[in-house]
């Protein structure tokens, strides 16, 4: 109805001028979601300007600073080491041995909730660094960070106490879910006794990343592509922000449904292990999973491009923050959490979609011209 067309358009109420505003014409939230008004260009091609069409500038060049060469190299050589050396291999087993020891002598590591306690830790701890991040880099270089290249806009909005909804709603929709889940659906088992090997942890922690963005890419797909009007207008809340980069506050804010399918899909992710199958993921490769997987959802939405994200590292597989800050912009395009490869094969990519759209404009003129060929003998 119209009172929901207007619910719609006030989730998504922009800063663009009357001619770019996506919601100027009879557009809604429902169509900016799967097919705005304009043809944007190629993403990492144009910087912001004042009127941020929300076009992203953070140009991979595929040249690497020492930091990131450093990081780079040192992960290839410890898998090297460990492959190879013996010496290493044992070095590193027994770090990995002596940490959980450590942690499961903590006693709330053995408590039914732990796993999701460390999640909301890793989460309020991430929004937290980012939503700070300009108070340690100062005005100029946070601006040439942002892809907007403004400061933050209201970056500490969550720490306010009259918008304590924004933090405790998914706080406790996520821990209320997960204590019901253990209640009633799946009893804890308690963890084991002997620590993962260095292989075993780095290999389940880099599938788990990669199995949770495959799993969850259909189901995001749907959200902006479904023709079942209410499925978009679900994840539409996600998508609020439009008129400046994104804070990483937004990482949390989003529907219960939404945020359910999320969780959902990470609790399938962590029975799986690439060496034992289902059920068989170790506890100390859980744990870390959670922490890695908020920080990257956190950093995917902080609005921030800088030299030790994750796109700067690897820019061959993960699209980190650019990618998606340009999905919450245009949702046709880049829907990965963090990888590339899915959307560079089917095409849902800023290149991608323009064309498609210049094809299907040539399809149009050409139809076009054809009728007016056959108009004309008739009216003689």
């Amino acid at each position: 109805g119209q009172s929901s067309r207007a619910a719609d358009n006030a989730l998504v109420a922009t800063s663009f001028p009357e001619s770019e505003n996506p919601l100027s014409s009879s557009s809604s939230l429902l169509s900016l979601l799967r097919v705005p008004q304009q043809d944007q260009g190629p993403v990492f091609s144009s910087p912001p300007s004042d009127e941020w069409d929300g076009s992203v500038s953070a140009v991979v060049t595929g040249e690497f600073t020492p930091f990131q060469i450093a990081v780079r190299s040192g992960a290839a050589l410890a898998a090297l080491a460990y492959a190879f050396v013996p010496e290493a291999h044992a070095s590193l087993d027994s770090g990995v041995s002596m940490a959980y020891d450590a942690m499961m002598s903590w006693g709330p590591a053995r408590a039914p909730l732990f796993e999701a306690e460390v999640a909301s830790f890793g989460f309020f701890a991430s929004i937290a660094f980012f939503s700070s991040l300009h108070l340690a880099l100062g005005e100029e270089r946070t601006k040439a960070s942002r892809f907007d290249g403004k400061m933050p806009t209201k970056p500490f909005e969550w720490a306010e106490p009259r918008n304590w909804q924004l933090w405790f709603n998914p706080l406790g929709s996520y821990l209320g879910s997960i204590w019901l889940y253990h209640m009633f659906l799946h009893e804890k088992a308690p963890p084991p006794e002997f620590a993962p090997s260095f292989g075993v942890l780095c290999g389940e922690l880099a599938f788990g990343i990669w199995l949770y963005d495959l799993l969850f890419y259909p189901i995001h797909y749907a959200y902006h592509n479904s023709n079942f009007g209410q499925m978009r207008r679900m994840h539409g809340y996600h998508h609020r922000i439009s008129s400046h980069a994104l804070n990483s506050l937004e990482t949390v804010q989003h529907s219960y449904i939404d945020g359910f399918l999320q969780v959902f899909v990470n609790i399938v992710v962590q029975q799986i292990s690439p060496f034992g199958g289902f059920g068989h993921k170790h506890f100390m490769t859980r744990v870390l999973h959670n922490l890695l997987v908020t920080y990257l959802l956190s950093e995917a939405h902080s609005g921030y491009d800088l030299p030790w994200m994750s796109h700067r590292i690897l820019p061959e597989f993960l699209g980190g923050a650019p990618r998606h800050e340009r999905h919450h912009h245009d949702g046709r395009v880049y829907y990965h959490q963090y990888f590339k490869y899915l959307d560079d094969f089917f095409g849902s990519t800023d290149e991608g979609v323009a064309k498609r759209m210049k094809k299907s404009k040539e399809v149009n003129e050409q139809r076009a011209k054809m009728s007016k060929g056959v108009e004309a003998p008739a009216a003689a």
